[in-house]
């Protein structure tokens, strides 16, 4: 069985990623850690400069709020929705991962748009979820925080 979290919508919704981490060149790379004698010797030293790489300023970018398209949804979706929208939710649940998804909710998230937060276990059939609704002008860190460990989880932005 795997758990996932997802964002479901009869609209689409703003894809964010606020890790840090950022596609650069190795030429890119190079500008921002220059290398002289007394560096230690890294495999993209010898790549080309125009070479593609992902980059994160440090290690504190993983965990951080980032919502992208669903293309390839979990096989037991269709039991829990069946919006046309679909988007993976991730990150660390951590205090400013929380901050970060209440002011997404507020700024983006419109009742019209009938977006649901989907937390559930796939690979075991159709579990029963647990229901609940939000108010997306009221909502507030702490009020995300109960879900951070949540299964079988269905809430309703209203």
């Amino acid at each position: 069985m795997s758990s996932f979290t997802l964002l479901v919508s009869d609209s689409p919704l703003k894809e964010v990623d606020y890790s840090g981490i950022a596609e650069i060149t190795v030429g890119e790379l190079k500008k921002l850690y220059p290398i002289n004698e007394n560096t230690p010797e890294e495999p993209w030293h010898t790549m080309d400069d125009d070479v593609r790489v992902l980059h994160a300023p440090d290690e504190s970018a993983f965990g951080h709020l980032t919502i992208s398209v669903c293309t390839n949804p979990p096989y037991d979706l269709d039991f829990y929705s069946e919006k046309e929208y679909m988007y993976w939710l991730s990150g660390n649940w951590n205090d400013k991962f929380l901050t970060d998804f209440a002011n997404y909710i507020k700024e983006y998230i419109k009742a019209e748009e009938n977006v649901e937060l989907l937390i559930f276990w796939a690979g075991d059939g159709e579990q029963k979820l647990v229901e609940r609704t939000v108010k997306i002008d009221e909502i507030e860190p702490s009020d995300l925080e109960m879900y951070k460990n949540g299964d079988n989880l269905r809430l309703q932005f209203v």
